[in-house]
């Protein structure tokens, strides 16, 4: 399908729009990752979709076409599975704490790999807690192998691994806001078959959505509600955490709005490195690791076999796993 028969389809009004078929939406998405469009084009589709909203089959559709062509990379010497983490958001009305949560995972021994961006050559927020935390982001996949041996952690600009979508999503800086490049960017799959992705979102049907088509796809994910579009726990509030696999949903945490700490950090979100030098202290036991922030820990450490059960997980959590190694 090309994008004049899509926006003939969407772009109708609230009233008299038509969803795409799953067949529709994979034609679309492929096209969109090969084949130069205006930007004027691409801006109605984009503002359309968002407006009328992705249905569980059009995410399946845009899913198969993203899979073609994202690179792979090569299989960690690990026994976990590949812990795929996303970050996408440029900005956060609290302190990012998914840089915490991915560095504690690979000092548990989970090869992570986080991938992200902003396009139009803007800096990620979360990229640069990384790199004053010690873990800049690599050039290429060969360098990415070779942080994934070091250290079980690589910072991975998604060009790297999908330069089509990399190239749709430079739109975002003249729309002023997300489109669906960035919702599928959380599908990313690296490594198939031996990867536990981090799927997020802040809108309730569309995690529902997602986590309806890996249930359908059999592939494994934990399933959580965005902390301001980013994968950490809310430290104020842990949300239900879900782990899907083989077709099914199994709730490792419910949710718990009584379980945070209260204003634990205060520091501006927008001062990398005042964030940076908070989670520091944090992943060097001088700063409490806050619950929610832990029972995700404990749940990433689980999910991809890295622990016996979900008791040994909280345990490895709660001792410090790692935390200095």
């Amino acid at each position: 399908m090309n994008l004049a028969t899509a926006l003939a389809k969407i772009g109708r009004g609230p009233e008299d729009c038509e969803d795409l078929s799953r067949e529709e939406a994979e034609a679309l998405f492929e096209n969109l990752l090969v084949e130069p469009a205006s930007k004027a084009k691409l801006a109605a589709l984009f503002m359309a979709m968002r407006w009328k909203g992705s249905t569980m089959d059009e995410l399946a559709g845009f899913k198969t076409a993203i899979d073609r062509h994202t690179r792979r990379i090569a299989k960690p010497n690990a026994h976990a599975r590949l812990a795929v983490i996303p970050t996408y958001s440029p900005r956060q009305r609290q302190p990012n704490l998914m840089p915490a949560l991915a560095i504690r995972l690979a000092q548990a021994g989970v090869p992570v790999i986080v991938h992200g961006g902003l396009g139009g050559g803007d800096p990620l927020p979360s990229f640069s807690i990384f790199e004053l935390l010690g873990h800049a982001p690599v050039a290429s996949l060969a360098e990415a192998k070779e942080a994934l041996e070091l250290r079980n952690l690589a910072i991975v600009p998604v060009e790297l691994l999908c330069p089509g979508l990399a190239a749709l999503l430079e739109l975002r800086g003249e729309l002023g806001s997300r489109h669906i490049g960035h919702l599928v960017a959380r599908l990313i799959d690296p490594l198939p078959g031996r990867s536990l992705r981090l799927i997020c979102s802040t809108d309730t049907m569309t995690l529902d959505r997602l986590g309806g088509v890996l249930l359908e796809t059999g592939e494994e994910a934990l399933l959580m509600r965005a902390t301001d579009g980013e994968p950490f726990a809310n430290p104020e509030r842990r949300p239900r955490i879900t782990w899907v696999r083989d077709g099914e949903a199994h709730v490792l945490y419910d949710e718990d709005p009584y379980s945070g700490q209260s204003a634990s950090f205060i520091e501006d979100p927008d001062d990398a490195a005042a964030v940076a030098r908070a989670l520091q202290d944090m992943l060097e036991g001088r700063r409490p690791t806050p619950v929610p922030l832990a029972s995700q820990l404990a749940a990433c450490i689980f999910a991809t076999g890295r622990s016996r059960d979900l008791a040994h997980a909280r345990a490895m959590v709660a001792v410090g796993y790692g935390r200095h190694g």
